[in-house]
């Protein structure tokens, strides 16, 4: 059986492997010569009820409309990276104002260090985002700011909504979560891996225990397979231990104490988006054939198996989306991915 990827894409450094639309590619059974050692299956497990997001009503538990899950095909496929979907979540609140060097303040930096990072990686991706809070015309200071929907060549629209404001008022990412997930959530696709990227300096206010709600929608979003990447601006303690609660709250941690990525200066926030830009853009998988609760899947990468990622989530694969066929690699195999950018296979068995 042959399928249409709409769209297929990787890129390492200034380089692109790219296909175009309507490229095909045989998802029949690939022959490895040799029947799969069952002993080796990954018991991947059920996929995961998410719920509802309580504050501003995402249900993440709710099917998006028309979508059909994958059903399971035994036999061993190669796979492509997904096309990212990505919206950014931007602090701009008045904490946003303290300096970060001797020209910007944090705000400026966020701003600049997408201008540097974004434009030209935009044909190969489908940008969006929201700033918040959202104080024109009065708005209530505890409203996210408006939707730019994710589009291809997007970066630039995004990025003029932003340039021209300052920081002010409070910080409501409860909010700005909620809108960027109920957008992501549209998007949900055969061909395309959501992310949300979180930039802030530290914890959110606007709600009762807002840091305990933001932590409770990021994991539901996680689990209705739209992770979250949080990039933290600050070095106080305690807003470092609530930037590490929402970055493994989002399901993309970084490996170590500190799971967010921190960003001290103008470079190291440029080198923050990109890192994240890459892992989204050649990290991200979809398969056609994802296995029944009695099969099993084996992903392999370059040549070699790669393990399921532990509860830390941090290294190795894990599902982003079972029931759409979305899977990541993670860590040292991403960063592996990234460096040389190919096609994973998965060797399915089903048990029904």
């Amino acid at each position: 059986m042959r399928h249409i990827v709409p769209f297929v894409v990787a890129l390492t450094g200034m380089n692109c492997l790219c296909g175009g639309l309507g490229l095909e590619h045989d998802l029949r059974p690939v022959d490895v010569g040799a029947p799969l050692d069952a002993g080796r299956v990954v018991d991947a497990g059920p996929s995961r009820d998410a719920g509802a997001v309580d504050a501003g009503g995402v249900d993440a538990g709710v099917r998006d409309a028309g979508f059909v899950p994958r059903r399971c095909i035994a036999g061993t496929f190669t796979v492509f990276p997904a096309e990212p979907v990505v919206m950014l979540v931007l602090d701009r609140s008045s904490s946003m104002a303290v300096p970060i060097s001797s020209t910007q303040n944090r705000w400026e930096a966020v701003v600049s260090s997408l201008v540097a990072t974004l434009p030209g990686q935009d044909s190969m991706m489908q940008i969006g985002g929201i700033a918040f809070p959202n104080l024109a015309n009065n708005a209530d200071p505890c409203q996210s700011g408006p939707v730019i929907a994710p589009e291809r060549n997007n970066a630039r629209r995004f990025l003029s909504s932003v340039t021209n404001r300052q920081p002010e008022g409070e910080t409501p990412t409860a909010a700005a979560i909620v809108s960027a997930t109920e957008e992501l959530k549209r998007r949900r696709a055969s061909n395309v891996a959501r992310a949300i990227v979180l930039a802030t300096d530290g914890e959110p206010s606007c709600t009762p225990d807002p840091l305990a709600v933001v932590v409770s929608m990021l994991e539901r979003s996680a689990a209705a397979g739209v992770p979250t990447w949080v990039v933290g601006l600050t070095a106080d303690a305690g807003d470092e231990a609530a930037l590490n609660e929402m970055a493994r709250a989002g399901a993309r941690p970084r490996s170590g104490a500190r799971a967010f990525y921190s960003a001290q200066s103008p470079t190291e926030l440029e080198q923050a988006f990109a890192d994240i830009r890459d892992q989204v853009r050649s990290c991200s998988f979809l398969t056609e054939s994802v296995p029944d609760r009695d099969g099993g899947i084996v992903v392999s990468f370059a040549g070699a198996e790669v393990p399921l990622a532990g509860d830390a989530g941090v290294d190795g694969w894990r599902w982003t989306d079972r029931e759409n066929g979305e899977f990541a690699l993670l860590g040292s195999v991403c960063a592996q991915a990234i460096r040389n950018p190919s096609s994973a296979v998965v060797t399915v068995t089903c048990g029904r």
